[in-house]
């Protein structure tokens, strides 16, 4: 019973947010410097555009400058490249079906990598997900952008690199068949990690890939090594991707683990912390519509964008649950 009064409870607070996001599309033209030192690159879907809308409009509104391209991952239609270029001026979009990833694994995430990789060639790269909000100007991903430094999004777990080594006595004990973690016990068996056995452990939803600092040969070879250590179906599964992102990065000049929690991955550990003043929220899937948090603070970002009035008193709540089930 309980477990259905969960999962009501998310089902609802989903349909609740969707309501609130849609409103972004009222927002005007996105304002910013264009700059082609850094990209700014999100994979981006139908049923997900609101939420970039709002995830490239806080971050762009917290950190000022870039170029702006969109992955789209095969399901935009025609209105959302029209809103898309409207409301983002200068907005670059590529397609997901377009990028070869040349034997590794072919879900779709590994085409954005692969599409990173080729734009790392001439600029530093932030990959950011459509469910970000960005609370506050993010002077620690300038800095790292002008000193052509890496990063990615921790935890409080692993708020710093850590050497492979130590990482394999931790988790060969783990009983996890998760593709990272399969990975990773792998790591000290890779050539990978013989110029450097520092790894970053954390998720590749937002994180910086700096200017130069892989190639698609790289990757190819790194892909090849750990599927086969670990098997080349679990590598083909989904979370591969990440592993390789942060194996990059990894390897490249004075990387860093972003303060935590300023900046989160949401509830993946929860902080005990008011959400409101942190810096950057990443809304994970599982967490999402746990709460209210990702609402009420996309519909403040809202507000702020569109400068509307509050909003009128919501639906009963019995005719918001009859909605979620139309």
């Amino acid at each position: 019973m309980y477990q259905s009064y969960l999962w009501l409870k998310e089902r609802l607070e989903r349909y609740r947010f969707q309501l609130t996001a849609q409103q972004i599309q009222h927002m005007p033209p996105l304002e910013y410097e264009p700059d082609a030192s850094v990209t700014i690159v999100s994979m981006v879907s139908h049923n997900a555009l609101n939420m970039y809308l709002i995830s490239i409009t806080t971050f762009m509104n917290n950190f000022g400058y870039g170029t702006i391209e969109v992955i789209d991952d095969g399901t935009l239609t025609t209105s959302d490249h029209a809103t898309l270029t409207q409301l983002i001026p200068g907005v670059r979009i590529t397609q997901a079906k377009d990028v070869d990833t040349q034997g590794c694994p072919t879900y779709i995430s590994w085409k954005r990598l692969f599409r990173i990789i080729e734009l790392m060639k001439t600029s530093y790269v932030i990959q950011l997900d459509s469910d970000i909000i960005s609370l506050a100007p993010l002077y620690e991903i300038h800095d790292k952008v002008t000193q052509n430094h890496g990063f990615v999004a921790g935890s409080q777990e692993w708020g710093e690199a850590v050497d492979v080594h130590f990482l394999h006595a931790i988790i060969k004990h783990w009983r996890s068949e998760h593709v990272q973690v399969c990975a990773e016990r792998a790591f000290i068996h890779l050539d990978f990690f013989r110029k450097g056995t520092r790894y970053l452990r954390g998720c590749a939803g937002f994180c910086g890939y700096p200017k130069q600092s892989a190639s698609a040969e790289m990757l190819i070879q790194l892909s090849q090594d750990i599927a086969h250590h670990i098997g080349a179906e679990k590598w083909a599964s989904w979370g591969s991707e990440q592993t390789a992102s942060l194996c990059l990065i990894s390897q490249s000049d004075c990387p860093t683990v972003l303060p935590w929690p300023k900046y989160q991955n949401y509830r993946f550990p929860p902080t005990g912390e008011p959400v409101r003043s942190m810096t950057l929220v990443h809304f994970i899937g599982s967490n999402r519509f746990k709460t209210s948090d990702y609402r009420k603070l996309a519909r403040q970002a809202i507000r702020q964008i569109t400068q509307q009035q509050p909003e009128q008193a919501p639906q009963p709540l019995i005719q918001q649950i009859g909605s979620v089930f139309k």
